[in-house]
């Protein structure tokens, strides 16, 4: 694909030099979208500006919608007014609000006024949906339908109005007042005979959702059901709008972003890695390593009251590294496949009690042989029967610590509305090694009689 993209620009590049324009839109004309708007990010501005405008206008569309932050925005400003409009206003609905979402408010204001009627207040209304819900998302270019019309009369509408909608194979059949009343698939319709009612072949009892579904709740219902379009209707079952298969993949690909970035103690992060600031990344980073020195500090707290336990067998602190990172790791290996069940709906509340003994039964056959590893460990260092047998019985007991917490943290976080991403990462790592110590340390002060 990289080279394919190299070999394309290299292409272009050397038609440019020639001042061969007509060549240049020929090219241009023969490459996909995507590719087009990967090749403008890389090119520098002034080329950038100049290979757009050698778009036919259609394309120079799907490739400005194709694109995304920082370049995007920097080609909106070599625009005028007017043309920048002109473009916004072809775009999807969902493209567009996407759009808006990203310019400051002084920008979105101007173009708002070059947009014709019609769609100024379209944008205002998916603008004013909740941030994340199906409203802000959805596009209302969709194929509507009356269940009275015949096979050929619906075909003839689709005929009609297929251009400027976003999708065909699905379409969707409302009364008088809009209200959604079914589904109906193009394919049945092309295979059904002409006269055929539109109310015989439609599906009834739709999946839908309302606009202010949460769009990961979103993802979820489209992935369960395998649609690649849901209807999208208002609080009185009026429709409203649809999305679409590649609206939610991005949603998948944003959600995924963010929970990486939580789970490993970074704010989320909007811009590319390269396009954000240090001090940004510095100050998106600085918050979760200011709570886990704080929290340390309960760490060091413990090792203090240890202490006379720790001067009588110095050997016990040999393996303080070992019990508390292997800790870390089993709670964060919990948590993951906790917020992956969650995520995907595999996980409710009845389920709970089964889910922490489950986690119990798994610490133990992880622990058990993670044991017997750190009893020939302590072998080879020396520290004799007593204290291999208190480590081995602390990082079993450490493992199921961990595995609880990695379920119970999300647990929490869902029912106080947090992401549970958030009581990931740091969060749990420091939670274990805190509780850790305080195991590891009072088994020993029992099992050695020191302390």
């Amino acid at each position: 694909m990289k080279e394919r993209l190299d070999r394309l620009y290299s292409q272009i590049e050397d038609l440019m030099s020639e001042h061969r324009f007509p060549e240049i839109k020929e090219a241009l004309s023969t490459m996909e979208p995507a590719d087009i708007g990967e090749m403008l990010v890389e090119a520098p501005r002034a080329k950038r500006v100049l290979i757009f405008r050698l778009l036919p206008k259609d394309l120079a569309i799907e490739v400005f919608e194709h694109m995304e932050g920082a370049e995007r925005e920097e080609l909106l400003d070599s625009f005028t007014e007017k043309e920048a409009a002109e473009i916004i206003e072809e775009m999807s609905d969902d493209d567009r609000t996407a759009l808006l979402d990203e310019l400051p408010a002084k920008t979105v204001e101007k173009l708002m006024q070059h947009l014709s009627p019609e769609e100024r207040k379209l944008a205002n209304r998916l603008l004013n949906y909740p941030e994340d819900s199906a409203g802000r998302i959805m596009t209302a270019e969709y194929i509507g339908l009356k269940a009275s019309m015949t096979v050929t009369e619906a075909l003839q509408h689709i005929r009609r109005e297929a251009r400027s909608k976003e999708t065909i194979y699905s379409c969707f059949v409302m009364d008088g007042e809009r209200h959604l009343r079914g589904v109906v698939d193009l394919e049945d319709m092309i295979l059904a005979q002409p006269e055929t009612p539109i109310s015989d072949l439609m599906d009834d009892d739709p999946v839908f959702v309302t606009t202010l579904t949460d769009q990961e709740k979103l993802a979820q219902v489209m992935s369960r059901y395998d649609l690649h379009v849901i209807p999208v209707v208002d609080l009185e079952n009026r429709l409203v709008g649809i999305v679409t298969f590649d609206d939610v993949l991005d949603i998948v690909e944003e959600e995924a972003t963010e929970d990486f970035e939580r789970m490993a103690g970074i704010q989320p992060i909007e811009e590319k890695y390269l396009d954000t600031g240090v001090f940004t990344l510095a100050r998106k980073r600085l918050l979760w390593l200011v709570i886990c020195i704080m929290a340390q500090a309960i760490s060091s707290s413990v090792l203090k009251r240890y202490s006379v336990t720790i001067e009588s067998v110095v050997a016990l602190t040999f393996f303080i590294p070992l019990l508390i990172g292997t800790g870390g790791n089993a709670g964060m290996q919990s948590a993951t496949l906790m917020i992956r069940g969650m995520t995907l709906g595999d996980i409710d509340w009845k389920n709970l009690g089964h889910i922490f003994l489950r986690e119990i039964l798994t610490g133990l056959l992880l622990g058990i042989p993670l044991g017997l590893l750190a009893i020939g460990r302590a072998y080879m260092l020396g520290t004799g029967p007593s204290v291999a047998l208190v480590v081995a019985f602390a990082l079993i007991s450490v493992v199921m610590l961990g595995n609880l917490a990695g379920v119970a943290l999300p647990v929490i976080a869902r029912a106080v509305r947090i992401d549970p991403a958030v009581m990931s990462g740091p969060f749990i790592t420091t939670t274990v090694d805190v509780v850790g110590l305080l195991v590891y340390f009072e088994i020993a002060r029992r099992v050695l009689g020191v302390g």
